[in-house]
């Protein structure tokens, strides 16, 4: 009894701990980085080194008044999530970093919190399983197969979850690929480069796809070449719509052909994409309508038009 206690009582800590750096990383605001911007921002030739000594002599109050997320609960965590990543097989640690990058996860969740989630989620489904097992009376046999069971369904949960991220991730992608190809033609046809109206577009618009070209921008402003920034944003995406475009762009670099006749073309060939993918699913539809046809709509009909008559039937005899 003691010892379901203490596991219940170390999970209930656990997930404590995470949702709390969570909380302090994306809910809490920053205010003292953003005190600090605001006194970068409003600082002049005058007072600069006024100012300069505030802010030092911040620092050094902010280093004597840290919080306590910042002594205590941030390094725990940290060491867990190392410790985790060390003892994460070196095979799955590149599927899994892949799998984050692709679902747009690699700046919010390492590879350690990931090893974390699926060990809570390992640890919940076995205990339940264990409580299973002990609240009836089974055999060693079924007490062994429970306990399996509970560690595959663990295991398996938050690889699912993370391909259904992903696989939503590409949907949104490939569904705003054609109106970002409409953007980049009209935007190179009005007169700008292509990395400039890559970049008015990152400006004025949202979305995954969005986000990916301005990783993209950022690797262009370091030095690396566009191609190559091109296609690390194919590899990160995985979308063959994607990688189509990319490898259009970089042909037309190399061959010296208009990048606006390859937009126009690349934007027009997306649209009709975009429409046959429309008009297969529509084509799906009474395929998929049969199954509710048989289970749900069909009985009720029979019920309504059959049993008046079987009850005329039985009362005539």
């Amino acid at each position: 009894m003691i010892l379901p206690l203490l596991f219940s009582m170390s999970i209930a800590l656990l997930i404590f701990l995470i949702c709390f750096g969570f909380i302090q990383n994306y809910v809490v605001p920053q205010s003292t980085y953003q005190r600090r911007l605001n006194s970068i921002n409003d600082l002049n030739t005058v007072d600069a080194s006024r100012m300069m000594s505030n802010m030092a002599l911040n620092r050094e109050q902010d280093k004597e008044n840290q919080s306590f997320y910042s002594r205590v609960i941030k390094p725990l965590v940290n060491n867990l999530e190392k410790n985790f990543f060390e003892l994460t097989p070196s095979s799955l640690t590149g599927s899994i970093q892949k799998k984050l990058i692709v679902a747009g996860l690699k700046n919010k969740l390492s590879v350690g919190g990931f090893s974390i989630i699926w060990a809570i989620f390992v640890c919940f489904t076995t205990y339940f399983a264990y409580r299973y097992t002990t609240l009836h009376p089974l055999a060693p046999i079924q007490v062994v197969f429970w306990l399996v069971l509970g560690v595959v369904v663990g295991g398996s949960l938050p690889i699912l979850l993370l391909n259904s991220i992903i696989t939503k991730r590409q949907a949104k992608m490939l569904k705003q690929l054609p109106e970002i190809l409409d953007l980049m033609c009209v935007s190179v046809q009005a007169g700008l480069t292509f990395d400039a109206a890559v970049k008015k577009i990152v400006q004025r618009t949202k979305g995954p796809l969005i986000d990916e070209l301005r990783d993209a921008l950022d690797d262009m402003s370091m030095g690396i070449p566009r191609r190559q920034a091109l296609k690390d944003m194919s590899n990160r995406c995985e979308v063959p719509e994607l990688a189509l475009f990319v490898s259009s762009i970089i042909q037309s670099e190399r061959l010296g052909t208009s990048i606006g006749n390859t937009l126009t073309i690349q934007a027009s060939n997306m649209r009709e994409r975009r429409r046959q993918a429309i008009k297969e699913e529509a084509l799906k539809a009474p395929v998929k309508i049969l199954f509710p046809l048989l289970l749900f709509i069909f009985p009720a009909l029979f019920v309504v038009i059959l049993v008046p008559v079987l009850l005329n039937l039985v009362k005539s005899f």
